[in-house]
């Protein structure tokens, strides 16, 4: 019920960035190294994006857990404004995006001297943040593999519940201030 209802929201909410707006994307694999040891993870592929100024944070699984330009490139142009400015990693498979109306721009990790942020400032930054705290929430799980996708959806869920309820807080006291300073000043 979660699920559907943050996956019609999420349909209503149409597509982040546009021109003038920066989208970071980046994919992450989620699941555990076999047998505990080495780099080598079994999981499931996972695209995120985030646009600069804002919370809105899409994440969608990889489908057949490939994440080749001919998947990335229909997730990303149903998330996403074409006009949009997008920076990502050199990863090969977002070397096409110019192609499709969306300005990009890389950082290439393994330059020694702008491993994080390019000469003109591009970073993937805000997008690898997003990673840590949803791996550790999926950790603490322990979520099988067929329950995956329907668990990252309540993740997103979770998360956007969380950043609502800040906000509504937060408008609730500025309301009460400005209701008590109205109200009785000196």
């Amino acid at each position: 019920m979660i699920v559907d209802d943050f996956l019609q929201r999420e349909q209503e909410r149409g597509k982040i960035g546009g021109r003038g707006s920066i989208v970071q994307l980046d994919e992450s694999k989620f699941g555990k190294r076999k047998f505990n040891r080495g780099r080598r993870i079994e999981g499931h592929w996972v695209i995120g994006m985030i646009e600069n100024d804002s919370e809105d944070f899409r994440v969608v699984v990889c489908p057949d857990n490939v994440r080749s330009a001919d998947v990335l490139l229909p997730i990303i142009q149903k998330h996403v404004a074409v006009g949009t400015e997008i920076h990502t990693d050199m990863w090969r498979a977002y070397s096409r995006l110019n192609e499709h109306g969306f300005l990009h721009k890389i950082v290439n990790h393994s330059d020694p001297e702008h491993r994080f942020i390019a000469e003109d400032g591009t970073h993937t930054q805000r997008i690898e943040a997003q990673w840590r705290p949803a791996k550790d929430w999926f950790r603490e799980r322990r979520v099988p593999g067929f329950r995956f996708a329907d668990t990252l959806v309540e993740y997103q869920w979770r998360r956007e519940v969380k950043r609502m309820v800040w906000i509504r807080l937060t408008n609730y006291c500025r309301l009460c201030y400005e209701l008590f300073f109205e109200n009785f000043k000196c």
